[in-house]
């Protein structure tokens, strides 16, 4: 109708009759829906407060398809660490009882994986202080003079730990598993923690634009 409207000037208000008011009931048995399902929902959830139901009832971000999977991706990397973690212990724990095999612990590296999951540790503790700085709205940011524009999220911090933990506990297994020569010996054993010192070094100075402010 606003088309033949603009379309035909002359003949502009011909339907009026017929649309005002007809067309869709000019939105009124939406609006007696809209405000018969807002005051159930404030009876059931909200006390009788229909002002407070209709903001509860207002979508949100995340209520669409436009899902962070962030923390989905978070979830299964913390999954495979638990797995990980679990296989180093039973291997150096049964290689022990079964043969007699010195565990991880007597080996000549240890001390190169205990400092490097010394590091770990640190920075683990560091994404729960950030979160629960986050989450109590503690401007850690303001007390440590820390430039906003590179701050990392709680999140992030999380994900870059739990990719370091994959890392460390891989590389001690493979040490592990190639000392007790239960895989071929591809390189020889001191290979392995000169790799993770290696990558210790990479992630403790790099990137280089959040590292050089600290």
């Amino acid at each position: 109708i606003k088309k033949f409207n603009k379309k035909f000037s002359a003949l502009k208000g011909t339907y009026a009759d017929i649309s005002d008011g007809f067309i869709c009931g000019d939105g009124k048995g939406v609006r007696e829906l809209s405000e018969n399902m807002e005051s159930l929902f404030a009876t059931w959830f909200c006390d009788g407060q229909v002002t407070e139901a209709v903001s509860v009832l207002l979508p949100k971000k995340g209520d669409g398809l436009d899902m962070d999977w962030s923390q989905l991706r978070l979830g299964y990397r913390l999954g495979m660490c638990s797995i990980l973690a679990c296989w180093v212990a039973w291997d150096c724990v049964w290689g022990y009882v079964k043969d007699g095999n010195t565990t991880i612990g007597g080996r000549t590296a240890f001390p190169v994986f205990r400092a490097c999951g010394g590091l770990l540790l640190v920075h683990w503790f560091w994404g729960i202080s950030v979160y629960v700085w986050n989450r109590y709205r503690i401007n850690y940011i303001y007390l440590f003079d820390f430039d906003p524009r590179i701050v990392d999220t709680p999140i992030m911090i999380f994900e870059d730990a739990t990719d370091e933990t994959l890392t460390f506990l891989i590389i001690m297994l493979v040490y592990y598993k190639s000392g007790a020569h239960d895989i071929p010996d591809l390189f020889p054993p001191g290979c392995y923690p000169f790799m993770l010192v290696l990558f210790a070094l990479k992630r403790l100075f790099f990137p280089l634009k959040t590292r050089i402010p600290l």
